[in-house]
């Protein structure tokens, strides 16, 4: 059994890492498939617990989250019970422990000296199970802080030259895990299409053409279906009214002055939406399923929705210190 395993992770199998992952609760331990959806989920909730902790740090005032709304609701806690971000994060799979690698390790940069063994250990997971998605991060991350405004140019320096070391040290890694020969457009085109061509036929009645579409309706799939007109079950139901809130919630946004609100956001703040844009780029060019797409796009829901929530603040803000400016000259 061990030896099989060791072969699938030595072929770059990210699979093999999950069976490692599992053999001594399973195998050792004789834990039950119900108790280990149980400690999975744990995991999961974990996840949560850190995001939540991350929203509390970056609205430090009070009462400020329960006043900035959505759809005359709260927006916090409410958007953070969007089911599909509970469902893939709480069962057994790559999906709960990426979540929480993800969400940690952000945790882990907004106090790098007291957290660094969780930034660690988060990116040693998620380079095990999807080594594409730590360099996302890396990526995203080292372009937010080298926009932040407050870092002094020896601070820029020393980031920019842990970032790059950490992209150059998984770079050819990634690229074969991948099966990606090269960066240039030709390959990553023909890459793009044979993986959108073999996800399509994946035997589940939700795989989809999308050779055919341009790359903005491509982003449009990738984020907002399934919809109503894709049901096929009771899960397409909810996942529908789902992509409705998060297409409503985008459409918000765009109306709340978005790029003022990036240039006023945090180093951390940046690099979510960065690594949220990569994340959609990337991936709504070669999923051509839309049940694989509803998991993939787990990864990144949880920062579009915290920089969502940034842009609705900063606009309210805006709004009333224009209100208490044209108060005072009355």
């Amino acid at each position: 059994m061990l030896e099989e395993i060791f072969k699938l992770i030595k072929r770059g199998s990210a699979t093999g890492s999950i069976y490692l992952l599992n053999y001594i609760p399973s195998n050792l331990l004789q834990l039950s498939f119900f108790t280990g959806n149980m400690v999975y989920a744990l995991f999961g909730y974990l996840g949560f617990i850190y995001l939540y902790r991350i929203l509390k740090t970056i609205f430090v005032e009070k009462e400020v989250l329960s006043k900035v709304k959505f759809l005359s609701l709260p927006i916090v806690p409410w958007i953070l019970f969007l089911p599909n971000l509970h469902f893939w994060s709480s069962g057994i799979g790559k999906d709960s422990i990426l979540f929480t690698c993800i969400i940690s390790f952000v945790y882990g940069l907004q106090k790098i000296r007291k957290r660094w063994f969780l930034l660690l250990l988060a990116l040693l997971l998620s380079l095990a199970i999807r080594p594409h998605i730590t360099l996302f991060l890396l990526i995203a991350f080292g372009i937010g802080f080298m926009l932040d405004g407050n870092l002094k140019a020896y601070q820029k320096g020393f980031i920019f030259v842990v970032f790059v070391a950490g992209f150059i040290a998984i770079f050819d890694y990634v690229l074969t895990f991948v099966q990606l020969e090269s960066l240039e457009s030709n390959a990553i085109e023909q890459y793009a299409s044979t993986k959108a061509a073999k996800l399509n036929q994946v035997t589940s009645g939700s795989g989809i053409d999308i050779s055919g579409y341009p790359f903005p309706l491509k982003v449009v799939t990738f984020l907002y279906r399934p919809f109503f007109f894709d049901v096929n079950g009771i899960l397409a139901v909810v996942a529908s009214f789902e992509n409705l809130i998060l297409l409503i919630f985008s459409i918000k946004l765009l109306f709340k002055k978005p790029w003022q609100a990036f240039k006023n956001a945090s180093s951390l703040l940046k690099g979510m939406l960065i690594f949220f844009l990569l994340g959609t780029v990337s991936f709504s060019l070669i999923l051509g399923n839309l049940g694989i797409m509803l998991r993939q796009k787990n990864m990144f829901i949880p920062f579009f929705i915290v920089f969502g929530i940034w842009v609705l603040y900063q606009f309210n803000l805006s709004k009333n210190s224009t209100i208490e400016s044209s108060t005072s000259h009355k």
